[in-house]
């Protein structure tokens, strides 16, 4: 009897250890299956460095660069907000100046030195026709002067001879004072290819208007 009871005392023992093994075996199962998250990145960036080592990284594309635009000068900026193109006619001509000793017939007539003193009472009567007409109704100063010394280049460049401009009597502007007419007298006088001007007939402007006598060039003389 005695030595059953000390077998059965040993199998418990061994169920007992078994036990214990099995709970230390489940608790490192677990333990392991904890600390596997935190090397799961590790193993993908691994895995990640070695593909990307069979990549060719691609070439830098040239970069464009949007510079500003540099601002232009006053005056351009003037001309273009007018819808002006400035030009080389323009170049050399003031808006000021004091013109009245070179006018003939009461201010209202103009003869360059080297043509005929009798030129702009020919041009009043008829003798040459007007081939062309610049109206600068509504322009501001700035504008008329273009467009004056702009339509002269391109008449002589035609070869017209004689052009009007009518440049008004003055009585819309401020003070009912005649702006543009003494202005366009002016500008004339300075443009050398001005022979002559005459204030115009009553049938064709009178005061508002001049006619004007251009040089002929070589090419268009016959």
């Amino acid at each position: 009897m005695r030595g059953n009871k000390v077998g059965l005392a040993d199998l418990k023992r061994l169920k007992k250890d078994l036990q214990a093994e099995r709970e230390r075996a489940a608790l490192a199962q677990r333990t392991a299956a904890l600390k596997k998250p935190e090397s799961a990145p590790l193993d993908e960036m691994a895995a990640f460095k070695r593909t990307m080592q069979s990549v060719t990284p691609l070439k830098q594309a040239a970069r464009v660069e949007h510079k500003p635009m540099a601002q232009p000068a006053p005056a351009l900026r003037r001309a273009n907000a007018l819808g002006e193109t400035p030009s080389r006619a323009d170049a050399g001509v003031s808006d000021g100046g004091e013109i009245t000793h070179l006018l003939s017939e009461g201010g209202t007539a103009f003869v360059r030195s080297d043509a005929a003193p009798d030129t702009a009472r020919n041009l009043r009567r008829g003798q040459w026709r007007a081939g062309a007409e610049l109206d600068l109704h509504g322009l501001r100063v700035e504008q008329a002067r273009h467009a004056l010394l702009s339509f002269l280049d391109e008449c002589l460049e035609h070869g017209i001879r004689c052009v009007r401009i009518v440049h008004g009597k003055g009585y819309g502007s401020q003070g009912l004072e005649p702006v543009l007419k003494d202005k366009a007298r002016t500008w004339l006088v300075q443009k050398s290819d001005v022979l002559a001007f005459s204030e115009a007939p009553e049938r064709e402007g009178g005061a508002g208007a001049l006619l004007v006598l251009l040089r002929q060039s070589e090419g268009t003389r016959k």
